[in-house]
């Protein structure tokens, strides 16, 4: 996402009621310096009407030293809300599944998983002021570990979107691991478990973001690696690739320029797996003009 078009122009931080915990994740990401030249927001997905924040919101932050909260009274979230150079951050996986099926968000994340610590942040709502201290030290921590991570979205590191099946799924998280270790920002796009589920489902949505400009590359594992590439390459500007070998990952990356990696968790073991994701990763195109040439041919067809 390194070009000015595709640039992430606004952050909103969602949870249930926009009472607690999403107007003091906007608090704390401003409070860390990550809001300049991004606008920064919160937003509920349940506010039947507008209310004040919770007032242990300001609490924390002062005993904490940090800067009081300007947030103002709870807003429902609105699709208005939500562009495609709008990053949504959530607070549980639950409150992800419903942004991106009911508002049509493509860059969403859970905080915990966007900052690799991988925890749901729970309202603390009608529990004793320990289980307050906790989502504030959860919510900290979480920033503080995005930090780097939501300012390279802008900073030209590219954005990984990865999904599976129920078949890709355990494989899918050793990959998530790689990328998390080494600070590679990705959307993750589902599955999110072993139940048996529809590949296109998970393959489009990976495709449909990178066609999109709203992701670098993407990643898509099935049993095989057969039905998510067919399905990923209908997707135009979409060139899949299927690999199996570390050659494979680097000769599609030099000479076709794919932008989607797929691979079988049946075909292939996890340790494989993450040196072809490395290789694909790491090389770049060619920019031969044979074989610009040829992409061009591909795509003109």
């Amino acid at each position: 996402m390194g070009n000015d078009d595709k640039k992430i122009e606004k952050v909103i931080f969602v949870c249930e009621n926009n009472l607690f915990l999403s107007p003091m994740a906007e608090s704390m990401f401003r409070n860390s310096g990550g809001a300049e030249d991004i606008e920064v927001i919160s937003r509920g997905l349940v506010v039947l009407f507008e209310e004040p924040i919770n007032p242990k919101v300001n609490l924390l932050l002062t005993s904490h030293g940090k800067d009081l909260c300007k947030h103002g009274n709870s807003c429902q979230l609105k699709k208005e809300d939500i562009t495609e150079k709008t990053c949504v951050f959530t607070m549980t996986l639950g409150e992800k599944v419903k942004v991106m099926e009911e508002y049509g968000a493509q860059i969403v994340y859970t905080l915990g998983e966007f900052s690799g610590i991988n925890v749901d942040i729970i309202n603390p709502y009608g529990k004793e002021s320990e289980a307050y201290e906790e989502a504030f030290g959860l919510l900290d921590m979480c920033i503080q570990a995005s930090e780097s991570k939501i300012k390279s979205l802008n900073g030209g590191i590219g954005m990984i979107a990865i999904g599976c099946d129920h078949g890709g799924y355990e494989l899918k998280q050793e990959i998530i691991g790689y990328l998390d270790v080494n600070d590679i920002p990705y959307n993750d796009f589902g599955c999110y478990d072993n139940k048996s589920c529809d590949y296109p489902v998970y393959a489009k949505a990976v495709a449909n973001s990178v066609a999109k400009g709203e992701c670098e590359k993407g990643i898509i594992i099935c049993g095989t690696g057969i039905g998510v590439s067919m399905t990923a390459n209908k997707i135009p500007g979409i060139r899949a690739a299927l690999c199996h070998d570390t050659f494979s990952a680097e000769a599609t990356r030099l000479h076709n320029d794919a932008n989607v990696l797929t691979m079988g968790a049946r075909v292939i073991g996890p340790g494989l797996a993450l040196k072809i994701v490395d290789t694909f990763l790491n090389t770049e195109f060619s920019k031969e003009e044979r074989h610009q040439r040829r992409i061009n041919m591909m795509e003109n067809s």
